[in-house]
């Protein structure tokens, strides 16, 4: 998977996240009912991001 391709489904993924907050919000959810998982699949995906750019990351020659 190139970088560009982890780089679209991240951002794919957080305008899901998006989407999701903003419909919760639309339809009278309580907002601890949908911040909290928001808070922590924005910090999961980010931290997906960071994995996946480290490992194709090619190693630098000395």
């Amino acid at each position: 998977m190139s970088r560009a391709a982890v780089f679209t489904i991240f951002i794919i993924v957080d305008l899901a996240i998006v989407g999701g907050v903003l419909w919760s919000a639309f339809q009278h959810v309580p907002v601890n009912k949908y911040l909290v998982p928001a808070i922590l699949l924005f910090v999961f995906n980010g931290i997906w991001l960071v994995t996946m750019t480290v490992r194709k990351t090619p190693p630098r020659s000395s």
